[in-house]
Order: structure tokens, then C-alpha cells, then sequence
């Protein structure tokens, strides 16, 4: 058990390196309520990513990422590959394109220091996961699976990330949640 949360522990740490290294010269300017037609682009670019054989981690990471960090470092992008499906394929996790979209999150506003407050981060991530569930009824893998994939308009996990994608987007651009 030491061993594997050693292993965590390093797997962040190298996460929130790379993300450093990808976003440390970069000004994010957003909360300004982007164009509809950008974030419809952007749950679009989502979908064709899941489309092309990315998965929905990566997806999130290279459509919403992208959008708000610029290029994504390569190191971060496969950092965010054993997120997908449920963690590592196995669905009996947290869902990818919640994962992918915390990682963008994180890209965001997580901290390089311990010193560094982290109240903004920890409430966009909350946020977001609070409207996934309301989305979706479910945050594991296999549930989404099993109670929301399949169903007419929602059939594949394409589907799913691109609505994700723009959650992600309502969360970061402020939007206030539908009543």
C-alpha cells in the first residue's frame, strides 16, 4: 500500500510539474462569457477528439485545455491517458472527462507551492463536479455507462465528453447553473 501511494504521490507531483511548465508564462484572460459559438467549437473539437481515438480524458485535456493554456505539453497530455475509462480502462473509477476536466482545472488555478492558497481551484473543482453529477446522475465510469450511455441523443461517450466539455467551460467562464 506505501508503495502504490508513493506511486500517487509521484504521479501528481509529475502532473503538476509538467502543467507548470506548459502554463508559467501565459496569462489566462477568461470569465469574460465567451461567444456561444466558441464553446459549442470547443464541445465539438471534444467529441471529434473521442471520435479519432483519443480518450476522454485526453479529449478534455486537448479540447478544453487547449483552449485556455494554449498548446498542451506533451508530458501533460500523457499524464491524463490512464484517466480514461474509469482509470485505466477499468470503468470502476471516477469518469475520464471528470477527471480531464479537474486536470484542466488544475492547470488553471493549482498551486506550485504548499504555501499558496488553493480556495479558487478547490472550488471550481467542486463546482464542476457538482454540475457533472447533475448532469449526468453519475461520476463513475460504469454507472455513466450503464444508466446514461446508450440512450437516444446520448449513445456513445462522445456524446458525454462533449457535454462535459461544456460544463467544464460554464464552470471556468462563471456561468451561472441552469434552475
Amino acid at each position: 500500500m506505501f508503495g502504490f501511494l508513493c506511486m500517487v504521490f509521484f504521479f501528481i507531483t509529475d502532473v503538476a510539474i509538467s502543467f507548470y511548465y506548459s502554463c508559467r508564462n501565459k496569462v489566462f484572460q477568461y470569465n469574460t462569457l465567451m461567444e456561444p459559438k466558441t464553446k459549442i467549437a470547443i464541445m465539438e473539437q471534444a467529441r471529434e477528439y473521442l471520435e479519432t481515438g483519443w480518450h476522454c480524458s485526453e479529449g478534455m485535456l486537448l479540447a478544453v485545455g487547449a483552449h485556455y493554456l494554449g498548446e498542451i505539453n506533451p508530458h501533460a497530455l500523457r499524464l491524463s491517458t490512464a484517466f480514461a475509462g474509469g482509470v485505466g480502462g477499468t470503468t470502476e473509477e471516477l469518469c475520464g472527462a471528470l477527471s480531464g476536466g479537474l486536470m484542466v482545472i488544475s492547470a488553471l488555478h493549482g498551486r506550485t507551492d504548499a504555501q499558496t492558497n488553493d480556495d479558487r481551484c478547490m472550488a471550481l473543482a467542486t463546482a464542476y463536479r457538482e454540475r457533472f453529477l447533475e448532469r449526468f446522475g453519475h461520476i463513475r465510469c460504469a454507472d455513466l455507462k450503464e444508466h446514461w450511455i446508450g440512450k437516444k441523443g446520448q449513445e456513445t461517450c462522445a456524446e458525454l465528453v462533449a457535454q462535459a466539455a461544456g460544463l467544464l467551460v460554464d464552470v471556468l467562464e462563471g456561468v451561472e447553473k441552469e434552475s
